[in-house]
């Protein structure tokens, strides 16, 4: 796959200004492209997005000379000439070469460089997996082996978040050195580069897991990993003046309900191929409807919707302590009771996600697999009612497609109803909310499975008794009496929405 664009050249000190230049000015295009040289075999510039490296391409491996910003290409080619050398005795020169570059980075005169790092022992070219076994670790190595770790310890979810923040094309310029040669400065001018084309908040997602990382590393790897020899963990000022905001949006009724139903009236938009699934829409409302965190409720099993023993046509949605963990809750079961029109919202889309095959496990069912809906599919579908995920199409090389396919005009269907953006996050204060102005706050604190506060009045709170018995554990009555009402207000305002838009249409 190529993956560089490359170009067969006379390498001249001209190629290297014009290479930062385009680095500076933010045009390199796709992956990045290579200088080959044509004078000296082997040796490549390589231009990526933020940084331009020296490189010798042998017959049976690639290594890296250094960078650009810090060699000049008369000592590229020297130093390509020494690695030759003792490539061909069979030794390897990554470590004289990495302390060439390094030395010059600190000011030492060319020569005494030379006579430094020609003076290092010479190693056996190790294999990655060699690497990974034995160490010594580099950036690409740790991230690997941070990442396998951390499978076992988080939801999918979470560990896909891990691979995004760490697996940014900035961390190209360092993935091939070794934790023990990596300076603040290295980090520092990763972070930087990450904040020209990503969120603040993804570069301190990015820097708070790669200190992670190395904290995991220092403690349990030190040797293989080679921070053996560290004493004090330098990378922990490795930091980004970032504090995240509190979310404290509300939206109303009117604007869930408003919601739901311009969600259903346009499923299928003009200026994108996503339509929107039975079971996208029907998670959709259960949001709305229960205020669930999207998390274990996208993944609910339909066996889990059982009849409610004390109160006639309801259910009772069911969560496992392992489904609920990772949430406040802490990790205990959690059990909502569900009034018939909710279910019947619910289920209405059943037959539609079924079609003639098996009925799906899941309440929630994808269009695609046999697993359900996931929480990236209800963003995506808020974000499309509102206009926003109209990307041009893209090719591989990263440059925009020459085939450019004329699309309709993007549609913000939420401003055009008057619809204040919120994300599913927000109907649990909204929910909240309302019960406190009922004065069953402490419903709601049962129905979104908050830990009671001590204060409490008696209607209010989580009853102070052993929860021995199942029911009392889960006050399923409070509950029971917090989502009536909530549902009762939910469908009102749904159907004063749907026969407002009616009107209007009608009109036009």
């Amino acid at each position: 796959m190529g993956i560089y664009t490359r170009e067969k050249v006379r390498l001249s000190p001209e190629h290297v200004r014009r290479a930062l230049a385009m680095i500076e000015n933010g045009r390199v295009d796709g992956r990045g492209l290579e200088y080959v040289c044509d004078k000296r075999s082997g040796l490549v510039l390589r231009i990526m997005p933020t940084a331009a490296t020296w490189y010798l391409r042998l017959a049976t491996t690639t290594l890296r000379i250094g960078s650009a910003g810090i060699l000049s290409l008369d000592q590229a080619r020297d130093q390509a000439g020494e690695a030759k050398r003792a490539h061909k005795r069979g030794k390897n020169a990554s470590g004289s070469l990495h302390a060439f570059e390094q030395l010059i980075a600190d000011g030492v005169s060319e020569d005494d460089a030379a006579e430094i790092a020609g003076g290092l022992a010479h190693h056996v070219e190790q294999s990655a997996e060699d690497r990974m076994a034995k160490g010594p670790w580099h950036w690409r190595d740790l991230v690997s082996a941070f990442l396998a770790h951390k499978a076992s310890k988080v939801k999918p979810g979470y560990l896909k978040l891990y691979r995004t923040y760490l697996e940014y094309p900035m961390f190209d310029a360092i993935a091939d050195r070794t934790l023990s040669s990596l300076k603040l400065g290295d980090l520092e001018k990763v972070r930087d580069e990450i904040l020209k084309s990503k969120a603040k908040s993804a570069a301190y997602r990015s820097v708070q897991q790669g200190k992670e990382a190395f904290d995991w590393a220092w403690k349990y790897h030190s040797g293989i990993s080679g921070l053996q020899d560290v004493e004090y963990p330098w990378w922990s000022r490795w930091s980004l003046d970032y504090a995240s905001g509190k979310r404290e949006h509300v939206p109303s009724l009117q604007d869930l309900a408003r919601t739901l139903v311009v969600a259903e009236t346009h499923r299928t938009l003009g200026w994108t191929e996503h339509a929107t699934g039975p079971g996208t829409l029907a998670a959709l409302w259960a949001v709305i409807l229960t205020a669930q965190r999207t998390g274990p409720l996208c993944g609910t099993l339909r066996e889990r919707l059982v009849p409610d023993p004390e109160r006639p046509g309801w259910k009772v949605a069911v969560w496992t302590g392992d489904e609920m963990k990772g949430g406040r809750s802490g990790g205990r079961a959690h059990a909502l009771p569900l009034p018939p029109a909710a279910v019947t919202k619910i289920e209405t889309y059943w037959k539609e996600a079924d079609g003639d095959g098996e009925p799906s496990r899941f309440a929630f069912p994808s269009l695609r697999g046999d697993g359900p809906v996931s929480q990236g599919s209800l963003n995506q579908l808020l974000h499309r009612l509102q206009g926003i995920l109209n990307q041009p199409a893209k090719a591989r090389s990263g440059k925009p497609s020459r085939k450019k396919k004329a699309l309709p005009a993007r549609i913000d269907l939420f401003a055009r109803h008057g619809i204040t953006p919120w994300v599913p996050h927000d109907v649990r204060r909204t929910l909240g909310t309302f019960l406190d102005d009922q004065r069953l706050g402490g419903a709601g604190s049962a129905i979104l499975a908050h830990r009671p506060a001590k204060t409490e009045n008696e209607r209010e709170k989580v009853e102070a008794v052993t929860r021995l018995h199942y029911a009392k554990s889960q006050r399923l009555a409070l509950k029971a009496e917090g989502i009536e009402l909530w549902v009762i207000a939910v469908l009102e305002a749904y159907a004063a929405e749907k026969a407002k838009m009616k009107g209007m249409a009608r009109a036009a």
